[in-house]
């Protein structure tokens, strides 16, 4: 009972965000749709563990709508860029490119055998394609980030945004780049 309410008190959810974002090489003003919402996180994104037997007991989840708050840090990436971020529910609904992002990978777990040293780690790989108004993928990138915390009392939402925050400077060097401007400006085009 103790391992658990132990588990509980550090920090059982993930309160998603990411710290500040490195200025980019180059900014750009061009309008691009993005998806509301990404696409892969169906539930629980980790898993509380007590003993020296590593056993699970707590279930971790995103506060809020997971696919929801990863695609808001899509957006912080793509605005430190510049660009002129247009929202979409459906994708029908787009009249420029438009942005997706698939969760491939977004999980962390702890190890609260060391209480008070409670080691929180994990790992998030994101895929985005950027798609035609027809679907066809005009440009695709995955990233991955790694976040590791010994804070007690929010060692989740740590862990989870420094693997955030890694892969947002990621981006924003990609959304800075000729490659991923030129395939928008060519999806727009065509």
């Amino acid at each position: 009972m103790l391992g658990i309410a132990l588990a509980a008190g550090s920090g059982c959810s993930v309160a998603l965000d990411h710290s500040e974002l490195a200025s980019p090489s180059r900014t750009y003003a061009d309008p691009i749709a993005v998806s509301a919402r990404a696409e892969g996180i169906n539930g629980k994104v980790g898993w509380g563990r007590i003993t020296l037997f590593y056993i699970p007991c707590v279930p971790i989840h995103i506060q809020g709508d997971g696919n929801e708050k990863v695609m808001e840090q899509v957006r912080a990436a793509l605005q430190q860029v510049g660009y002129r971020v247009n929202v979409v529910e459906t994708p029908a609904s787009a009249r420029e490119p438009m942005l997706k992002c698939k969760v491939d990978t977004f999980w962390f777990n702890n190890y609260t055998w060391l209480v008070p040293f409670v080691p929180t780690w994990g790992d998030v790989d994101l895929t985005l394609s950027l798609e035609r108004s027809g679907g066809q993928v005009a440009w695709q990138q995955s990233f991955h980030g790694h976040g590791f915390s010994a804070n007690f009392f929010d060692g989740y939402s740590s862990a989870a945004n420094k693997a955030m925050t890694e892969i947002l400077n990621q981006m924003v060097d990609t959304f800075a780049s000729d490659d991923f401007h030129n395939a928008l400006v060519h999806a727009a085009a065509t």
